[in-house]
């Protein structure tokens, strides 16, 4: 087959893809288990004010409509985990 493969992106893109969805988060380019994940957007302005107002722990905005937060690698270990094999 001509088609490189690199194994280690393709696990790093499948724990992305499990963290966002247990945690109900998106994750950026080149994330890796430990970085901060992207929350999502706010459902009202009310919450929107809470989270520009640092009224929610853990969750820093740079705008009203991105957020992130610390999401940590064994939590993210951890969860995605089944059998007790990753």
């Amino acid at each position: 087959m001509s088609l490189g493969r690199n194994f280690d992106e393709l696990l790093r893109a499948v724990k992305a893809l499990q963290t966002a969805d247990r945690f109900d988060v998106a994750t950026p380019a080149d994330w890796r288990p430990g970085d901060r994940v992207i929350v999502p957007p706010a459902g009202s302005c009310g919450t929107a004010k809470e989270r520009m107002d640092g009224h929610v722990a853990g969750v820093e905005c740079d705008d009203w409509f991105f957020c992130t937060k610390e999401l940590g690698a064994d939590d993210v270990e951890s969860a995605i985990r089944v059998d007790g094999r990753a």
